[in-house]
């Protein structure tokens, strides 16, 4: 491995381990909020693609209502989407949906440095 690389993933493990660390006590709040609110399924999972073309399975706290894309089909969310939540919106506007990410940072699926993973539907 190089030393380039080898230090972007040492960085993307120590501050994955340490984000999640840190923010363990929103992972109890939130999902209860989510729950009381919408009920479950209290994480979202869809499928990315990465930088290098390989498909994995990308979390995040549900901040939209349930199902709701089996209606809609894969659209990019508007500012004020009707089918976000009010808890979702305060996720979204502090980023705070994308917490569970942290995992999928610390398993190598994806990185803190390079392009934004998308999904299959958009790329």
């Amino acid at each position: 491995m190089k030393t380039g690389k080898f230090l972007k993933r040492f960085f993307d493990i120590i501050v994955s381990t340490a984000g999640l660390l840190l923010s363990l006590p929103l992972w109890l709040i939130i999902p209860l909020f989510i729950y009381i609110e919408d009920g479950r399924p209290v994480f979202f999972s869809d499928h990315r693609v990465s930088r290098h073309r390989k498909v994995y399975k990308h979390f995040k706290f549900r901040s939209m209502l349930r199902k709701v894309e089996q209606e809609t089909g894969p659209v990019w969310s508007k500012q004020h989407d009707c089918r976000v939540t009010r808890i979702g919106g305060f996720l979204r506007a502090t980023a705070m949906d994308e917490l569970p990410q942290l995992w999928n940072i610390l398993k190598g699926d994806m990185s803190f440095v390079g392009p934004r993973p998308e999904r299959p539907f958009f790329v």
